[in-house]
């Protein structure tokens, strides 16, 4: 596995750690590490890190979904759910768009509920947006 633009590995003493652009980033290197490890190898569940200073900056992230009409308001209520900011919803012939906004860390684990959602029919794009300040209050671990 070699760094790229979406992925870097860092090895430590604990073990291999995989710094990602997104969840869609980790999938393939969880893969190979299961195929050639088996259950010799612990994948942890992804953890968004925060840019350190005062305040810490948390990364916001623009997510892009694209599926079939009949699972528009579905897709909006789990978006809301999570706290995200829906900037555009487009309904077509037969396809749905939204794209929205919100903390990666409230995105952590959207790729799975749609999936829940809407099946094969849901095709979505996740990419860092910027970072802004965290709001005042406890630091999750």
């Amino acid at each position: 596995m070699y760094d790229t633009d979406e992925a870097v590995y860092e090895p430590h003493s604990h073990g291999l750690v995989i710094l990602a652009a997104n969840e869609a980033a980790l999938e393939e290197p969880r893969r190979i590490l299961r195929d050639v490890y088996g259950d010799m190898v612990e994948v942890r569940g992804a953890k968004v890190r925060l840019m350190p200073g005062d305040p810490p900056q948390e990364p916001i992230a623009h997510v892009r979904i694209t599926t079939r009409n009949e699972f528009a308001l579905a897709v909006l209520a789990e978006l809301r759910r999570r706290g995200a900011r829906v900037i555009e919803q487009c309904e077509r012939p037969r396809i749905f768009i939204a794209r929205a906004q919100a903390p990666m860390a409230a995105l952590l684990g959207l790729p799975g509920r749609l999936v829940e959602i809407a099946g094969a029919d849901v095709v979505h794009a996740i990419r860092l947006l910027g970072y802004r300040p965290l709001a005042p209050g406890p630091i999750a671990a």
